[in-house]
């Protein structure tokens, strides 16, 4: 078990600061609660966003930061680009209609 650099306490799985590289407990994990050395280089970094995208490429993006609409990324569905579970719906609703006629034709089902 590590000790926590700011208060001392065991920690079973220690936070590591990106700015200073001390070990840390969660009540101490943040710069300011560990008087941080290099606490000017946390408070540069922009606030956390409000959400995560995942896009079809496999990426991941910020959305919602609150610092305006970047115009580059605009969200505008292809043509013939539908909702993947509605055609998987749609599909499977054909191979019931199928199976069933299939039963009706041959002379299991009567209905």
């Amino acid at each position: 078990m590590t000790r926590c650099d700011h208060c001392g306490n065991e920690v079973v799985l220690p936070f590591s600061c990106q700015h200073c590289g001390g070990k840390f407990c969660d009540e101490c994990r943040l710069p300011p609660n560990h008087n941080c050395v290099n606490i000017g280089t946390w408070k540069k970094k922009p606030l956390p966003v409000v959400g995560l995208s995942y896009g079809k490429g496999g990426g991941v993006t910020a959305t919602g930061s609150g610092y305006g609409a970047d115009s580059r990324h605009t969200t505008k569905k292809k043509k013939g680009e539908g909702i993947p579970y509605l055609k998987i719906m749609i599909a499977i609703i054909v191979l019931i209609l199928i199976g069933i006629a299939y039963l009706v034709f041959s002379g299991y089902y009567t209905g």
